[in-house]
């Protein structure tokens, strides 16, 4: 899966692909929905930033590397049992399918082979992470729809997001931007 993050407009964005389901709704959930929404969005981002936290994060003292060489051993172990079991949950739901896109805290892009209707409110499933197969579930309007090709280039503006969330989304934007990096990093110095 290719990741760009990059910034748009002073906000760091997330480019790549990831599962993605949507649909039109006839209103945007009641305040009280929302905020439980919120709620659970902000847990399950919280578990992926502790699953993104990796046992090599720790320094480079000589005097840690048999600590941090056992640590990585085991974070190895607990990654690939996690990614087993992810992978068995996943077989067990229906996840939609993979799609470009990109994700700042404030917008969705999106290519789809249908397109929703401009300003209808819309709920959207977005899973990060298939080792933790739950989706993020964000609400939005579509502000822009182009035609391109046989598919559509969708913007949506999501709905205001809560400070904590908001923070959330931005922190898993600068991870996954970090990410691409580090593996940058890592495949130009083979």
């Amino acid at each position: 899966m290719p990741m760009i993050c990059e910034s748009t407009h002073s906000n760091l964005a997330f480019t790549g692909c990831l599962p993605l389901a949507w649909r039109e709704l006839s209103t945007l959930p009641k305040s009280d929905e929302f905020e439980h929404q919120e709620k659970i969005n902000l847990h399950i981002l919280h578990i992926l930033f502790a699953l993104e936290i990796h046992a090599g994060d720790y320094g480079e003292d000589p005097s840690n590397a048999a600590s941090a060489s056992e640590l990585k051993r085991l974070d190895f172990k607990v990654s690939l049992l996690l990614e087993m079991i992810g992978y068995l949950f996943a077989a067990q739901q229906t996840i939609p399918p993979e799609c470009p896109l990109t994700l700042t805290a404030s917008e969705l892009h999106w290519r789809a082979g249908v397109a929703p209707s401009v300003d209808v409110p819309l709920r959207l499933d977005l899973y990060c992470n298939l080792i933790y197969p739950r989706p993020l579930v964000l609400y939005a309007h579509v502000s822009e729809i182009h035609p391109i090709d046989n598919d559509y280039r969708i913007k949506a503006t999501l709905q205001q997001l809560g400070e904590p969330l908001q923070e959330a989304l931005e922190r898993y934007i600068f991870l996954q931007h970090r990410r691409t990096i580090a593996n940058q990093r890592g495949n130009s110095q083979r």
